[in-house]
């Protein structure tokens, strides 16, 4: 009898053991290999090829550092694991920034949401944690190269290290934080500009550029440079007639003026822009945007070798003040212009045709004059993205688009956002009678007589 008590026992030691050992495995391997089943109908919850692909070719550990509001944390931390599913160099981890503002501030971040992405000594920074803004801040991330900017230096221009009111230190800063390495360059002395400038940023010059430093942007153009160049009203008239002859888009000057802009609080001298037309840089981009003393730019009609794109335009009530001594904002007939203004303006390379063949017995045509390679963006305002302008709503945001279409290296993605669609569950006529007589009829009918039944059945017994 004790032997078989003994056997018993053992049998069920080795039983719990070998149980208890199953379940370890089980979820071990669970929490090495799951898996993940996304059933909605847009896939809503999972990554698309283009990101997977990324991710599963990363070179190296990538560490992720997110700064959400407490609101929007489980979101950040939904987003960040889903990356990490795939990869696991993929690291990250969710900081408070109100708990911890010593770290928000080391970083150096301009506003709550923002995400660093590091990889050894490289960071980069973007502003939510949507899908497309996480890939290419990886994609920018695994450049070899870091790409740099060039700020024309010498002609009046705002310093790029200026914090003051009329500095544009932070848009400086913003640029520095999505991985771009920002110069000043003296074109006066250099004559040239660098051959590693991504782009070069011609920021409100303030007196004409000398005729060598036109020579050297013409020519840094022409051969593929790309451009970002602000004018305001009180541009010099040598430098809008440059910016005509070289990029075909004039600044016949003027101040626009937008009445809709008390709306938003604002002076009229403020146009407050909350929609755009179609272009590269405005391609999903919502946010409203303040121009401050903003003049108009004209693309010219019959521009050849060039493709002009509005970027900005202001609202059909405003209009072109002429007279900027005159301190009456109101239009006046006769005097000046009426609305909308072009307020920005991209300029690309457009398709050279083929050379038509001459015809039997006739000269060849004269050669036409070879198109610029090069891409520009032209804006009517600096003080969109001065310090005093530039925390405005989508200013920074419409600025950096800018300047990250002019630097793209091509192999961005665009990464369309997927939501769950509306599917509308409408009942008909007979549906609806249906539905009724089941929930409120037949069903507790059939409760009541089921009841009845035990009842009745109790009392037999």
């Amino acid at each position: 009898m004790k032997q078989r008590n003994a056997l018993l026992t053992t049998n069920a030691v080795v039983s719990v053991v070998l149980v208890a050992a199953l379940l370890v495995a089980i979820n071990y391997l669970g929490s090495q290999h799951h898996v993940r089943w996304d059933l909605t109908a847009t896939r809503e919850h999972s990554l698309s090829p283009q990101t997977i692909k990324v991710l599963r070719t990363l070179p190296g550990p990538i560490d992720v550092v997110a700064f959400p509001d407490p609101d929007s944390a489980a979101e950040y931390r939904r987003m960040l694991s889903t990356y990490q599913y795939y990869s696991k160099d993929f690291q990250y981890r969710i900081v408070d920034p109100v708990r911890t503002p010593e770290e928000f501030q080391r970083y150096k971040l301009t506003s709550i949401g923002q995400i660093v992405l590091q990889r050894g000594k490289a960071s980069y920074t973007v502003d939510s944690d949507t899908e497309e803004q996480l890939t290419n801040g990886i994609l920018h991330l695994l450049e070899t190269t870091k790409k740099v900017l060039y700020e024309l230096q010498g002609e009046g221009e705002p310093g790029i290290d200026d914090f003051s009111r009329g500095g544009v230190g932070t848009a400086r800063q913003a640029l520095v934080n999505k991985g771009f390495d920002v110069k000043p360059l003296p074109l006066v002395q250099t004559n040239q500009v660098p051959d590693d400038a991504a782009a070069l940023l011609i920021i409100g010059p303030t007196k004409d550029l000398q005729a060598h430093e036109r020579d050297a942007i013409e020519h840094y153009y022409q051969n593929g440079g790309k451009l970002f160049m602000t004018v305001d009203p009180q541009t010099p008239a040598g430098v809008r007639a440059w910016l005509g002859s070289a990029l075909h888009v004039d600044a016949p000057g003027g101040l626009v003026i937008d009445p809709l802009a008390r709306l938003f609080q604002q002076s009229p001298a403020v146009p407050i822009i909350t929609q755009y037309p179609p272009s590269d840089i405005t391609q999903n981009f919502t946010l409203a945007t303040a121009f401050p003393l903003s003049t108009p730019l004209e693309p010219q009609p019959k521009a050849a070798g060039v493709m002009i794109t509005p970027v900005v335009r202001s609202s059909d009530a405003s209009y072109v003040k002429v007279n900027l001594e005159s301190r009456d904002v109101r239009f006046e007939p006769g005097v000046d212009r009426k609305g909308p203004a072009i307020l920005a303006a991209q300029v690309t390379p457009a398709p050279v045709p083929a050379p038509a063949k001459p015809a039997a017995g006739k000269a060849p045509a004269a050669p036409t004059p070879v198109p610029p390679k090069g891409s520009a963006v032209i804006f009517g305002t600096t003080g969109f993205i001065q310090n005093s302008a530039i925390a405005f709503a989508g200013n920074q945001d419409l600025f950096v688009s800018a300047v990250a279409w002019l630097t793209q290296s091509g192999n961005l993605v665009s990464i369309a956002p997927r939501t769950s669609p509306f599917d509308a569950f409408i009942i008909g006529g007979s549906q609806g009678r249906l539905l009724f007589l089941g929930s409120v009829i037949v069903i507790p009918l059939a409760l009541l007589a089921v009841g009845a039944s035990v009842s009745y059945w109790r009392r037999r017994l």
